[in-house]
């Protein structure tokens, strides 16, 4: 398996973000934290959302996930290097009735995001 280069979390921080004076006013996103290894991005983004340490549009990007979970609760890992795995905290403003189509939504979009930046379908 190929591994992919190490994250540069500034670079990261500045595309995302943009510039400190623009982070209040313009991002959707409001913060960036690059974990070397976690059991689970999902479980470490909502425990620093439920202890207050996290806001909506916080990200977290993981270089190792050792305790992912995935759909009906399976788990998975991933090796150090291996994919690039992260977590988004959002507040949908819609109600929650509707939260149930938000990552069908989600993965809609960075399919069509990544197919653009790439230049293939």
């Amino acid at each position: 398996m190929s591994s992919r280069r190490v994250l540069d979390v500034s670079s990261l921080r500045r595309d995302l973000l943009g510039p400190p004076e623009d982070i209040e006013g313009g991002s959707l996103w409001t913060s960036l934290d690059l974990a070397e290894s976690v059991g689970s991005s999902n479980s470490v983004l909502a425990e620093r959302a439920r202890s207050g340490e996290a806001r909506s549009g916080a990200v977290l990007v993981a270089e190792e996930q050792t305790a992912g979970r995935g759909r009906r609760d399976r788990g998975w890992t991933a090796p150090r290097h291996s994919s690039v795995m992260l977590s988004l905290l959002v507040e949908p403003l819609v109600e929650p009735v509707r939260w149930v189509w938000l990552p069908l939504v989600t993965a809609l979009a960075v399919t069509d995001s990544l197919a653009e930046a790439a230049g293939v379908r």
